[in-house]
């Protein structure tokens, strides 16, 4: 079996931020509808699970910059803007056509951005859970959200000190 090994040294990483300062944070409709479709592609025709599972994840990105209602942070909007056109350019460092190794280095990109991102993303997905469950996926906002998870600290709370009060009382 051969094995590639990849090293992601600093000029590696210097040359993707300065692709991300070079973007911006203006995500293109296109570029957008273009990783869809390629998501898609690979998903029906990869049998590779870190691929599949790093598609996912740009995925995930992807539907936190389609939301009407979540607003993306600046910064994480570059990030993920970049890493959207690095995902749709066919000819970047290993070009995709390339059997096996093809996405390798998009992998990479979209993991380091996943890991910038996380934070935020945890957040993204926690407001979607809410909406489901609060409004069936109907009108819900960013203060509906937080109202709800006000509530749920505090119903936290109170659960935790009924607990503590019935251990202390020997029950």
């Amino acid at each position: 079996m051969t094995t590639i090994s990849i090293d992601i040294d600093d000029q590696v990483k210097e040359h993707f931020n300065k692709f991300i300062e070079e973007h911006g944070s203006n995500i293109d409709a296109g570029d957008v509808k273009e990783a869809k479709e390629k998501i898609k592609e690979i998903r029906d025709n990869s049998e590779d699970g870190y691929v599949i599972d790093q598609v996912g994840s740009l995925q995930m990105m992807l539907s936190m910059v389609d939301d009407k209602t979540w607003q993306v942070s600046e910064e994480n909007k570059e990030k993920i803007n970049a890493t959207i056109k690095y995902f749709v350019d066919d000819n970047d460092i290993i070009p995709d056509h390339i059997p096996g190794i093809g996405y390798v280095d998009d992998c990479i990109v979209i993991d380091g951005t996943m890991d910038d991102v996380e934070e935020e993303m945890l957040e993204f997905k926690d407001f979607c859970r809410a909406r489901m469950v609060y409004a069936k996926n109907g009108p819900f906002s960013i203060d509906d959200w937080q109202k709800i998870k006000d509530q749920e600290a505090v119903s936290r709370v109170r659960n935790r000190r009924f607990r503590n009060s019935k251990r202390n009382r020997g029950w």
